[in-house]
């Protein structure tokens, strides 16, 4: 059962790492400006996949998939640091990236080391039940409601072009919107596991 959910951890870094350098891929059209669209629709997905609330949310959920303490807290730091490894390595074998990206990102890599654990601490305490579990379970709901205001996603200089304008007001639009139902969705399934106690 232990291997189950180790694999489920290590797909899903991967899983995470490749969507978001997929979403980096950007045409000669897109570059040219002759897709305008196409890449404020990519730039908006990009900015979603690549999100603060989805990497923090990965050592979370390894956290939760595990269930055990000292193993989510490893798996926080495991899922963090080989998403990063996939993400930049696949990167540079297919030419994106170059070998300074490793020492560019270097601050990534140790975020994953130092909040990777605790992260994934906050998994075990969700899967939990009273007032912890539910404030661990409003972790990443929050986190995605409060990052569009803290990365300025709603106040992009007009001197850039309106497809970054665009993607980044969408995507600022789109992350409050799932940490309000992320949030209302957890606060209503804590309310229903209190009322059959409460009627009892």
């Amino acid at each position: 059962m232990a291997k189950r959910w180790w694999g489920l951890v290590i797909a899903a870094a991967i899983t995470v790492a490749l969507v978001s350098l997929a979403s980096n891929v950007t045409s000669e059209s897109q570059l040219s400006a002759e897709a305008n669209t196409l890449l404020a629709v990519r730039s908006t997905f990009s900015k979603l996949v690549n999100s603060g609330a989805v990497w923090a949310g990965l050592p979370i959920l390894s956290g939760w998939l595990v269930r055990r303490p000292l193993h989510a807290f490893a798996a926080g730091i495991v899922a963090g640091l080989l998403a990063l490894v996939v993400h930049y390595g696949v990167g540079q074998l297919f030419g994106m990236f170059d070998e300074t990206v490793w020492a560019a990102n270097r601050m990534w890599f140790a975020f994953a080391l130092v909040m990777g654990g605790p992260l994934g601490l906050v998994g075990v305490v969700a899967r939990g039940g009273g007032p912890s579990g539910l404030l661990a379970r409003l972790v990443v709901p929050a986190g995605a409601m409060l990052e569009p205001f803290f990365r300025g996603m709603f106040s992009v200089p007009t001197t850039l072009p309106w497809p970054e304008r665009v993607a980044s007001g969408t995507a600022g639009v789109v992350l409050v919107a799932a940490g309000i139902v992320g949030a209302a969705v957890m606060t209503r399934q804590r309310r229903q596991r209190l009322g059959p106690r409460t009627r009892s």
